[in-house]
């Protein structure tokens, strides 16, 4: 299996996506390929690929440039071609950008930072196994506004109407939420903001080993390897 991993990210510490490289690295004879969207670097073809993982990003939603052009064009390409795919935050939004325009995100009315109650509002192969509620570690102030022809939302969360969906004629999904960060980077990222954005609420910052499960990304990771 070749798994094609899409790094957006623009920190240079976040930079070769090593949370999900730890995830590809457990599949039995996979290789595992990173490149650099924000670096014009995409492969020329979808070809060659059994799997696409797109990252996060501290990138808006709905910046325009050259290369956030070409990377909505490749995944145009990844679902005509039927490739599974997979978007996390960034990822899920650029996938409902690329398949329903500009107007399908939007600044959310309310970011989540912190650990996020997810309610599972329909079936997904991506999430089989997970109970309808749990918690998750989000990051974003950017979400879907509206889904493409031919989605249907899977998860939602109090704040977020759309946490997660999946295409119903291609093996695309897309989710808001973070389940490849371990609880490290988890509690990282909420020191970082109770210090930077002092105004910020964060969602249950002081709960982080409780509501931590390592279950959710193998569970998640492992359906879409499988599929």
């Amino acid at each position: 299996m070749r798994i094609l991993i899409i790094d957006n990210n623009m920190m240079k510490d976040s930079w070769g996506c090593e949370n999900f490289r730890r995830y590809a690295r457990q599949v039995p004879g996979a290789t595992v390929v990173v490149r650099r969207a924000p670096h014009d670097d995409l492969p020329a073809s979808v070809d060659g690929f059994d799997r696409i993982l797109v990252s996060g990003s501290v990138t808006s939603a709905n910046a325009q440039a050259p290369w956030i052009d070409r990377m909505l064009e490749f995944i145009r390409r990844a679902v005509d071609a039927r490739k599974p795919y997979l978007g996390v935050c960034y990822g899920h939004q650029m996938l409902a950008r690329a398949l329903g325009g500009g107007d399908s995100v939007r600044r959310a009315d309310r970011a989540e930072f912190g650990w996020t109650h997810i309610e599972m509002t329909g079936e997904s192969p991506i999430l089989k196994g997970l109970p309808k509620k749990f918690y998750t570690f989000s990051s974003h102030e950017d979400e879907v506004a509206s889904l493409p022809r031919g989605a249907q939302i899977v998860a939602r969360s109090e704040s977020c109407a759309i946490q997660s969906f999946s295409l119903t004629d291609a093996p695309a999904f897309g989710i808001q939420f973070h389940p490849e960060k371990d609880l490290a980077e988890c509690e990282q990222s909420l020191i970082r903001w109770k210090k930077d954005f002092k105004a910020r609420d964060t969602l249950h910052p002081d709960k982080s080993k409780v509501l931590y499960s390592d279950e959710v990304g193998e569970i998640i990771f492992r359906n879409f390897f499988t599929l």
